[in-house]
């Protein structure tokens, strides 16, 4: 697998210390970039987006020159400096969200604390630990740069399913650049020009700007054969389903999959948009239908009205009953025949013209929550004062709130004709 390696030490520059020889060593087989302060690991992996693997130091000091001189006379830093430093570190890596094999090569025992247990919980199997032992030295640093990167490509080998998401990181900085390229050759001022023509259009200009960036930052991505070739890759590699040892744990993980492509989880202070799912009350919740292009406008006036398509929490058991006889909670799934498993699941195909399926809403833990959507029922007008002090913990993403949309339109729109009768039907039969 290729990539950048972090490599993030305090030492990393110091001359005649093992962690500057180390550094030299790994430059002669990978791209690495060294880094010797804890602030500027993190406005690097935000710059460069993502690496191979981030090897780091746990204990940083701002007081090098003391030190190394403490380390002559047997003396060690004063405990809350460090103290100060490893809790730097330890929220660094809680804080922030990186697709990356992250190193810990450091000379505390990290992993047996309290601290690297959490870590593990937060990282999984994308986390190591290696000691700075007595064979860290610059006599002996072939050797443990053979061994570091051996661990590293043994993890990747273990880990092919990264290799993708690694080459579309890769893919998405060279795209946007090109983007970014090609839009300042036609002016210096083209935000300023996009931002002034959606402004002048009456919607929301920044996240216009957002959005348009996103549609042509996707028309170079399906472009780039060496991403396209790695997601066929990923895709088409065997699953092996009947060594399962919990079929239940593996269903919640793909319902959890699931609703992380259908729903956005909404910051406090996001602004109101198309698809935002706002509570109405304790059993009840609504979904904001108005086109994007007209939220500024409802917005300007606390009287104007947004519409919402809205949704009981308890609404698929009893359509659940109704559509296919089948008791959620009460009746075996499991049980049934195939042929009664596949006419319950068609539900979720969306053929009803009148009802919308919602699935994996996550409202709970479990991920199996699914609510519906009764076109003839559901739609509600509230004025945008109201929806401004309205919890918003959801949104629903695109495409799927573009569907919604379309299939409530396509329901309200329709239009009744008569009935051809049987006699007109069998004489175009025969």
């Amino acid at each position: 697998m290729t990539g950048v390696v972090l490599y993030a030490d305090d030492h990393i520059f110091v001359a005649d210390r093992a962690e500057s020889a180390l550094y030299e060593e790994l430059r002669k087989d990978t791209p690495v970039l060294g880094i010797e302060r804890i602030d500027f690991i993190e406005q690097s992996t935000k710059a460069i987006g993502s690496f191979r693997a981030i090897i780091l130091d746990w204990q940083f000091s701002s007081d090098d020159e003391f030190e190394d001189v403490g380390e002559e006379l047997g003396i060690k830093s004063p405990i809350s400096q460090g103290s100060i430093k490893e809790n730097e570190t330890f929220t660094f890596l809680i804080n922030n969200d990186f697709y990356s094999l992250i190193y810990i090569f450091s000379q505390k025992d990290v992993e047996g604390s309290e601290t690297g247990r959490k870590l593990k919980e937060r990282f999984g199997n994308r986390i190591r630990f290696k000691i700075k032992d007595e064979d860290f030295s610059r006599q002996n640093i072939s050797n443990v740069k053979t061994a570091i990167l051996a661990d590293i490509t043994e993890w990747e080998e273990k880990n092919r399913n990264l290799s993708a998401p690694i080459r579309w990181s890769e893919a998405i900085n060279l795209s946007i650049q090109k983007v970014f390229k090609e839009l300042s050759e036609a002016t210096d001022n083209w935000l300023k020009h996009i931002y002034a023509s959606a402004d002048a259009d009456g919607v929301d200009p920044e996240l216009f700007v957002i959005e348009l960036m996103q549609l042509l930052l996707s028309e170079n991505l399906v472009q780039d054969e060496n991403l396209i070739e790695a997601i066929c890759v990923e895709g088409k590699s065997p699953e092996d389903l009947d060594s399962l040892k919990d079929l239940g744990s593996y269903q919640k993980s793909i319902s959890k999959l699931f609703s992380i492509l259908t729903y956005s989880k909404l910051k406090e202070a996001a602004p109101i948009m198309t698809g935002d799912i706002c509570v109405l009350d304790e059993h009840s919740l609504g979904i904001i239908v108005t086109p994007e292009c007209d939220i500024k406008y409802v917005q300007s006036n606390e009287a104007y009205e947004f519409e919402l398509l809205t949704f009981r929490k308890d609404s698929f058991p009893p359509i659940l009953l109704k559509n296919s006889s089948y008791k959620k909670g009460q009746d075996d799934f499991d049980s049934f025949k195939d042929n009664r498993k596949d006419g319950i699941r068609k539900l979720f195909n969306q053929e009803i013209p009148r009802l919308h399926f919602l699935s994996s809403l996550p409202l709970n833990e479990d991920f199996n929550l699914t609510v519906v959507l009764d076109f003839r029922l559901a739609s509600k007008r509230v004025k945008s004062s109201e929806v401004k002090k309205m919890e918003r913990p959801l949104k629903i993403n695109s495409p799927f709130i573009q569907q919604i949309r379309q299939r409530y339109i396509a329901y309200i729109g329709r239009v009744g004709v008569p009935a051809l009768s049987n006699h007109s039907r069998d004489w175009n039969l025969r």
